[in-house]
């Protein structure tokens, strides 16, 4: 693998909001070194000098789905029981190209945003071209086939328990080390309203015989969330308490309608809610209470979901508004404050998907990160406030340089891996012929 060496990097420390300048030595995907001055006379590193610019982990989007990037724009303004049905009918329409695409181009424009690590919860639709769009994009992914054997409404896709079941031992041995370093899988049922008590619990069983990350829907929709009600006697934090499924290997999307009582399940079993704000303004879910996990010291992380309901793929806008939406909902200005709104971004989604070397910027970790250029624009001035300006001010788009695992995949805001001109090229003439079909049905 390559070999780098940055010089004069600025690196970001979330405890104090500070930069300490070190040079960083990159060999066989793991940061090996870092230091006020590292030489090297080895002919095969790279040098790049980053001359001052702010460098930091590069961040984790734990709740996903890059099928919907093709979607952005057909499914706005529509509360979420008229979104569902919508949104499964609009991807019906998809070619096996379409799904390729969708997802490739979602992926790059995360990676072009400084995600390097996303939890994708993928549908059965053309799922082979998707895991192929991921591999080819660079990025690394956790991914799994969102799965429900009950129709939540008339366009859901259903199966049969055991269907269901034969359709996630596939991914697993379809795909799981897909991409050496890079893919995994995890089990992804799309959550309670759409699936019984039966399949949770034996996809459940099936993530702990492997080992998988267990990544499902939490009470997204006030009236879905009372619709489990109706049916287990419980709330539904609280009937997924019951039927064994939370627990340290549980990601949990949305959980907006939670009580507080089921806030307490979440701690005491160590399951990870993934915040997504965007969806939940865009398709008026409502506000989860983050700060009071945040304070029950909950393992609380960040998600884009898909950009058919969130039009968004930079996770720092993301971030943003998940902080300035609970400071205002609290009254509270140190609701996640900047150092914990980072660590939501990077470190805490590392634990959650099981990474215990990635998320920050040490010895032995991951070379995922990422270099931040704000030297360039008048509006984000002052390089001693840039920690909480570039969360605060800026967005993605100031993200200069991305490394994953340990290689170069952006380089001057660009990606050196594929032609993005050609890709847009590619993906504008895809949509011309999907807005015509859309529009005819």
């Amino acid at each position: 693998m390559e070999k780098f060496l940055l010089k004069n990097c600025d690196i970001a420390d979330f405890n104090t909001l500070s930069c300490n300048r070190n040079d960083i030595y990159i060999e066989n995907g793991f940061i090996k070194k870092i230091a006020p001055s590292i030489l090297s006379s080895d002919l095969d590193v790279t040098v790049i000098d980053v001359n001052g610019k702010m460098v930091m982990p590069s961040f984790v989007d734990c709740h996903s789905h890059l099928l919907q990037t093709f979607l952005k724009g057909y499914l706005d303004d529509y509360p979420i029981t008229d979104w569902l049905v919508r949104m499964f009918y609009a991807e019906s329409l998809f070619t096996e190209e379409d799904c390729y695409y969708s997802v490739l181009a979602g992926s790059l424009s995360a990676l072009r945003f400084g995600t390097t690590t996303i939890n994708d919860m993928a549908m059965n639709t053309y799922f082979d071209a998707g895991m192929q769009a991921l591999k080819d994009s660079g990025i690394r992914a956790v991914v799994g086939m969102g799965l429900t054997d009950i129709s939540e409404s008339i366009n859901t896709p259903v199966h049969s328990t055991d269907e269901n079941l034969t359709l996630a031992k596939k991914v697993y041995d379809t795909y799981h080390n897909f991409a050496p370093d890079k893919i995994t899988t995890c089990v992804a049922p799309l959550g309670l309203p759409s699936c019984s008590d039966e399949l949770m619990q034996r996809l459940k069983t099936f993530a702990n015989e492997r080992g998988l990350i267990f990544h499902t829907h939490l009470a997204e929709g006030k009236k879905e969330t009372h619709g489990i009600k109706k049916r287990t006697g419980y709330m539904e934090a609280e009937a997924l308490y019951h039927l064994g499924i939370l627990d340290e290997h549980t990601l949990l999307a949305h959980s907006i309608w939670l009580e507080d009582y089921e806030l307490d399940f979440i701690k005491q079993t160590n399951a990870t809610p993934v915040h997504c704000p965007s969806t939940n303004m865009k398709i008026s879910d409502g506000i989860p209470k983050i700060q009071q996990m945040l304070d029950r010291g909950i393992n609380v992380c960040m998600g884009c979901d898909g950009e058919a309901s969130s039009s968004n793929r930079d996770l720092v806008r993301e971030a943003r508004a998940g902080a300035y939406l609970q400071k205002g909902h609290t009254l509270n200005p140190k609701a996640m404050d900047l150092k914990t709104t980072y660590c939501m971004m990077t470190e805490n989604g590392a634990k959650a998907l099981g990474f215990k070397n990635l998320g920050r910027l040490k010895v032995g970790y991951l070379a995922d990160l990422i270099v931040v250029d704000m030297g360039n624009d008048i509006s984000l001035i002052n390089r001693q406030t840039r920690i909480s300006n570039f969360l605060y001010a800026a967005s993605g788009q100031a993200i200069d340089t991305v490394f994953v695992n340990g290689s170069l995949v952006i380089k001057d805001k660009k990606n050196v891996l594929i032609n993005e001109q050609e890709l847009l090229e590619k993906c504008e003439e895809l949509l011309y012929k999907y807005d015509k079909k859309i529009k005819k049905s």
